[in-house]
């Protein structure tokens, strides 16, 4: 398996593993019939955004440690820097995948306010279901995209897919989201406790934290997510922590020792420890796997 690095120099999943893909230098490639590569199955980091239109099958994926089933027709959105993982897949899924630089993304939606609501949402909800009415509007939008990229004389044609693009996303109508309704007390403390965990991981893995945050004391706490959930706070805690730092090991050239800055530690070796009792390996020797 294949490291990824962050640079903006290459795209190394669509160019060494989809030789049919239609792109624009590094800026803008459009991949038809995506199958998810072996390395996604393992925790990545994104370095463009990433968006995957989904027309038949189903997937199994993480987006920064929170678990979705993707299932057609259907949008799955990545943007740069989120922790992603893959579980499963249906066996031969139809899905068109589009890659963006950054600076390809630059100015898609020219108002800053509209921008902020329009990233917020996609963080809070990366997997957006498409009704059947507006099909054909995604399928227009792919074909004009493969037929502007078709034309490598052109000297616009990044504008051209700027501008399609923005047409599109900003056209997508926006589906009324019930946002999380907690079936009893319990499953909202489980609920905040995760979202306080997602935001905090990288540097706070004491319980009592957790409890403060959520004014409880660290026994109820753990006592509610070991009902709620089957696991322990400790267990949520580790998961979250090795999860990114596999991401941050395997799909960037960080070192070791800057990962575990990353992630809050004192230093390497209690980094390397908390690893190696997590996981039974040895963060050296993921950051070399190929």
């Amino acid at each position: 398996m294949k490291t990824n690095t962050p640079s903006e120099g290459k795209l190394p999943f669509v160019k060494d593993l989809s030789p049919g893909a239609l792109w624009i230098g590094e800026d803008f490639t459009l991949i038809d019939n995506f199958s998810v590569p072996d390395f996604m199955f393992e925790p990545f980091r994104t370095h463009y955004t990433i968006a995957v239109f989904v027309f038949e099958g189903e997937y199994d994926v993480s987006v920064n440690m929170r678990r979705y089933h993707v299932q057609a027709p259907c949008l799955l959105q990545l943007l740069s820097d989120e922790t992603v993982q893959y579980h499963s897949t249906t066996v031969q899924p139809k899905a068109v995948c589009l890659v963006l630089s950054r600076r390809a993304t630059e100015g898609l939606i020219p108002d800053r306010n509209d921008m902020i609501v329009f990233y917020q949402s996609v963080l809070e909800h990366p997997m957006v279901p498409f009704v059947a009415d507006y099909m054909p509007t995604v399928e227009l939008y792919i074909a004009s995209l493969r037929e502007v990229l078709r034309h490598g004389d052109n000297p616009n044609r990044l504008g051209a897919v700027q501008n399609l693009t923005r047409a599109f996303f900003l056209s997508m109508p926006q589906l009324k989201k019930a946002g999380h309704v907690p079936q009893s007390h319990r499953d909202e403390l489980m609920f905040n406790f995760l979202q306080e965990l997602r935001q905090h991981f990288r540097a706070e893995r004491a319980i009592a934290f957790y409890a403060d945050r959520l004014c409880l004391s660290p026994k109820h706490l753990s006592k509610v997510v070991k009902q709620a959930s089957g696991r322990t706070v400790h267990d949520w805690i580790d998961e979250y922590v090795t999860t990114e730092a596999k991401a941050l090991l395997r799909s960037t050239d960080m070192t070791v020792s800057q990962v575990a800055d990353a992630l809050g530690f004192a230093s390497q070796p209690l980094f390397t420890k908390f690893f190696c009792r997590a996981t039974g390996l040895n963060p050296s020797k993921v950051r070399r796997r190929e």
